[in-house]
């Protein structure tokens, strides 16, 4: 029975770690406890039976939380990998519409401006 315990108090913890490092962005803390989560999860399968129906579902709901938190973190990085690359390309490249409504590259942005020694 302290096996037990100990299993599904070192698995809380290890999820409330990953919440942690999942609200503070620190994607280093995040690969760390992947590991961490995949070795306990060996030990829990390997003893069968070990934690009860109760404190299972106490883990998998938490575990779900965390999961919503990922997505959101991923669908956050999009987000910012296609801001960034709207904004290199609006730098580089001038866009325009033609009389018809459509979108045309006249291609790279090229200043005018000289630079002398």
């Amino acid at each position: 029975m302290d096996k037990n315990i100990e299993l599904y108090e070192r698995a809380q913890s290890l999820i409330q770690d990953e919440r942690a490092a999942l609200k503070s962005g620190d994607f280093n803390r995040l690969e760390a406890l992947y590991e961490e989560k995949h070795e306990l999860l060996k030990q829990i399968e390997a003893q069968a039976d070990t934690l009860t129906r109760s404190q299972l579902e106490a883990l998998s709901a938490s575990s779900r939380g965390n999961e919503r938190l990922l997505d959101a973190a991923q669908r956050g990085l999009r987000a910012v990998a296609r801001r960034l690359s709207e904004t290199r390309r609006a730098a580089e490249h001038l866009d325009t519409y033609t009389d018809e409504g459509k979108r045309k590259d006249l291609g790279p942005v090229r200043t005018s401006f000289e630079r002398r020694a």
